[in-house]
C-alpha cells in the first residue's frame, strides 16, 4: 500500500503546536519562538517532509482571483456577504470565482477542489452545515493557501474566521420577547453541527434559564430552513396546548412563514403570537405586520472577509492563522412582538 505523503498537519500534530506555526516555521516567516522553529525543521526533516509543488507555485505566481464557496446565492444574508467582498476584490484588482455548495460537503469538497486546481490565490467559505469531515479544508492550509472562514466557526479548521455572535444575538431577542410577557417561546431551527441555528439554541436557552423559563423541547422544531419545512414546523406548533406565545425563526423567511400560516388560522400577530427572525432582510419592515428581525452585517462579513484575505495574500500578516474576527449584530424591533 502506498504511503501517504507527510502533511503539515502531520508534524502539528505530533509537536501540539498550530498548522499555521509549522508552516510559517518552514517557510522562516514570522515570530515564532527558536526552539519550536527548530523542533519543527527537525521533526521535517525527519519525516522527509516535502513541500507540495502545487503550494510553490501558488506561492511565487499570483492568479489575482480568489475562489469564494458559498452554500446559497438565493438567501439574502449570503448574498449580501458576497457582494461585500466584491466590492474589495475589484477595487484591489481581484476577480471572484463563486462556488454554490447548496449546503452539501459532497458539493463542497469538489468546489473546494476545483478552486485548488485553478490556482485561486486564496480561498473563503462558509462550511457545509452538516460538514463532518475536514480533509479539503486541511488540504488547503497544506499546500500554504490563504483561507478565511465565515459564518460558521468550526473549531477544527485553523485559520482566520469572521463571525457574528450568534449566541448573544439570539439572547437579546429571547430576551426582547421575555419583556413582552412571552413564556411560551418556540424555535424553528436548524441544529446541524456548524449551523448558527445550533448557536443561536444555545443563547435562546440561556435566555430562558436567566429568566427561569423552564426549557420546553416540545417547543423546539429542527429543520433544513426551507418553506415546507417551516409550514409543517408551524403547523404543529399551532396544534401545541398551551399555545405558543412566541415563535423565533432561524431567518426571517422561516419567520415570514410562520407569521402568515398563524394568520391563516385565525391567530392575531402579536396579540396571540409574537414573531421574531434573523437577517433582517429587507422584506422584513414590508410585512404585516412588520417583522421584529437580528439585523447582521452581512455585508461587512463580505468586506472583512476579503480583506483578511488580501492582506495574507501581500503577506501583511500570517497565512492561516487561528484567530476569530466577531462582528457585532443588532436588534431591529417591530410590529410583530409589539404586544
Amino acid at each position: 500500500m502506498k504511503k501517504e505523503p507527510v502533511s503539515l498537519k502531520d508534524i502539528a500534530k505530533q509537536l501540539n503546536v498550530s498548522i499555521s506555526t509549522v508552516s510559517r516555521a518552514l517557510r522562516n516567516k514570522g515570530e515564532i519562538n527558536p526552539e519550536t522553529r527548530k523542533g519543527i525543521i527537525e521533526l521535517a526533516k525527519k519525516l522527509k517532509f516535502r513541500p507540495n509543488p502545487l503550494a510553490t507555485g501558488l506561492l511565487n505566481k499570483k492568479t489575482s482571483t480568489i475562489g469564494i464557496v458559498i452554500p446559497e446565492i438565493e438567501n439574502y444574508f449570503y448574498s449580501t456577504i458576497l457582494r461585500g467582498m466584491d466590492s474589495v476584490a475589484s477595487l484591489s484588482g481581484y476577480r471572484l470565482i463563486v462556488s454554490y455548495t447548496n449546503d452539501n460537503q459532497t458539493n463542497e469538497i469538489l468546489a473546494i477542489q476545483e478552486l485548488m486546481l485553478s490556482r485561486v490565490d486564496g480561498i473563503i467559505a462558509c462550511p457545509s452545515s452538516e460538514l463532518y469531515d475536514f480533509t479539503h479544508y486541511y488540504d488547503i492550509i497544506d499546500n500554504n493557501i490563504p483561507l478565511v472562514i465565515f459564518e460558521r466557526e468550526p473549531e477544527e479548521i485553523p485559520t482566520y474566521k469572521v463571525v457574528t455572535d450568534n449566541i448573544k444575538s439570539s439572547i437579546e431577542v429571547t430576551e426582547h420577547l421575555i419583556s413582552k410577557r412571552c413564556r411560551r417561546i418556540a424555535f424553528i431551527t436548524n441544529l446541524e453541527p456548524l449551523a448558527a441555528g445550533r448557536l443561536r439554541y444555545e443563547g435562546y436557552k440561556m435566555a430562558l434559564k436567566k429568566h427561569n423559563i423552564p426549557l420546553d423541547h416540545e417547543l423546539i422544531i429542527h429543520g433544513n430552513m426551507n418553506i415546507s419545512t417551516s409550514v409543517e414546523a408551524t403547523i404543529n406548533l399551532l396544534k401545541k396546548k398551551p399555545l405558543p406565545d412566541a415563535i423565533i425563526g432561524n431567518n426571517d423567511m422561516v419567520a415570514m412563514v410562520a407569521m402568515k400560516i398563524a394568520k391563516e388560522k385565525g391567530f392575531r400577530i402579536p396579540q396571540d403570537i409574537a414573531v421574531a427572525g434573523f437577517a433582517d432582510e429587507p422584506f422584513s419592515s414590508f410585512l404585516e405586520p412588520s417583522l421584529t428581525s437580528v439585523g447582521q452585517p452581512a455585508y461587512l462579513i463580505g468586506m472583512k472577509s476579503l480583506e483578511i484575505m488580501l492582506q495574507m495574500i501581500n503577506g501583511d500578516i500570517p497565512i492561516n492563522e487561528d484567530k476569530k474576527i466577531v462582528l457585532e449584530s443588532a436588534l431591529v424591533i417591530r410590529d410583530s412582538t409589539k404586544r
